[in-house]
C-alpha cells in the first residue's frame, strides 16, 4: 500500500470519527417542554376534589426521542397534579391541539397530527418511521379486552417558513433559524443539519427535509433540546408492538373518543 492510499485511508477515519454527518445513528435527545395550561378544563380531569393542589398555568417537563437504526420512540414525563393522575398538557405535541383529558389526543378539528404524543396510563405510544419519515401513534384500549392500534401521519415540511442568516450551538450543534406559522401560532424554530435523519418534536415545523428540530418556540408551547447523546441503544423497545392492527386516522380518534366515554364513566362512579 503506498503512501498516498494510506494517508486517504487514515483521513477517512478521522472524518468519520468526527464529521456530525458520520455520527452514529443512534442515541437520544432530550427536550425541555414549557406549555401553558388549562387549569380549569384539567381540574375536571383532577381527582381529590377541593383539597387537590391547584394547577399551575404554565408546566414544564421533559420530553425525550430515542433513535436507532431508522426508528424512534418519544416518550414524555408529565407532571403530577395530584390524586395519582398525571395530565396532558397543552404542551403536547401535535399540531394545534388544545388541552385534553388522559388518553383523548384528538385535536379540534379532529385531525390526529403527528408527533409527539408521548405516554398517557400506558395507553398510548408515539413511534417514528426515520427513513420514512412518518410518525406513528399507538393507542390500546382499557379492560381485559385490550387490543392495540396504529396509525400513521407523514412529516410535514413546512412550505411557508422564513429564513435567516442567524446561527447558534444548541447541545452542542450548529443551528439555523426560521421562523414558522404553524395554524394560529408562530415559532422560532431552530434547526441542525449536522444529524443523520430528520426529526422534529412538533410536526409541520421542519424548515428542511434534512432537519432536526432542537428547539422551537411559541406563544403557548416551547421544545428546547438539553441533550443529544449518541450512543448505543440496546435497552429500548422503538419498533411498534406486535400484533398492532393499522387503522385510519378516523377510526384511531373513534376508538379514543369511546375509551374515554368509558374511563369518564369509571371515575364518575
Amino acid at each position: 500500500m503506498n503512501r498516498t492510499i494510506r494517508l486517504f485511508i487514515a483521513a477517512a477515519t478521522l472524518l468519520s470519527a468526527t464529521s456530525p454527518a458520520f455520527a452514529q445513528q443512534s442515541g437520544t435527545i432530550e427536550y425541555e417542554v414549557t406549555a401553558k395550561t388549562d387549569p380549569e378544563r384539567m381540574r375536571g380531569f383532577q381527582r381529590g376534589g377541593d383539597d387537590a393542589p391547584a394547577i399551575p398555568d404554565v408546566i414544564t417537563f421533559k420530553q425525550t426521542f430515542t433513535f436507532s437504526n431508522n426508528i424512534g420512540k418519544i416518550t414524555t414525563e408529565r407532571p403530577d397534579f395530584g390524586g395519582g393522575r398525571r395530565q396532558r398538557a397543552d404542551g403536547d405535541t401535535s399540531a394545534g391541539r388544545r388541552q385534553r383529558p388522559q388518553g383523548d389526543t384528538s385535536n379540534r378539528n379532529g385531525r390526529r397530527p403527528g408527533m409527539g404524543g408521548g405516554i398517557g396510563r400506558g395507553n398510548n405510544a408515539q413511534y417514528v418511521d426515520l427513513a420514512n419519515k412518518k410518525y406513528e401513534q399507538v393507542f390500546s384500549t382499557f379492560g381485559d379486552d385490550k387490543k392495540t392500534y396504529y396509525t400513521e401521519e407523514d412529516f410535514i415540511i413546512t412550505a411557508n417558513t422564513k429564513s435567516s442568516d442567524k446561527t447558534k450551538k444548541i447541545a452542542g450543534y450548529n443551528c439555523k433559524k426560521a421562523t414558522i406559522q404553524l395554524k394560529d401560532d408562530t415559532y422560532t424554530v431552530w434547526y441542525t443539519t449536522e444529524l443523520p435523519f430528520s426529526f422534529s418534536p412538533l410536526n409541520g415545523l421542519l424548515p428542511e427535509n434534512n432537519a432536526v428540530v432542537l428547539s422551537a418556540e411559541g406563544s403557548n408551547r416551547s421544545f428546547v433540546a438539553k441533550n443529544v447523546t449518541l450512543k448505543a441503544i440496546t435497552d429500548a423497545d422503538l419498533s411498534l408492538p406486535a400484533g398492532a392492527e393499522k387503522i385510519t386516522q378516523d377510526q384511531m380518534r373513534e376508538i379514543r373518543k369511546q375509551e374515554m366515554d368509558k374511563l369518564r364513566k369509571r371515575q364518575q362512579q
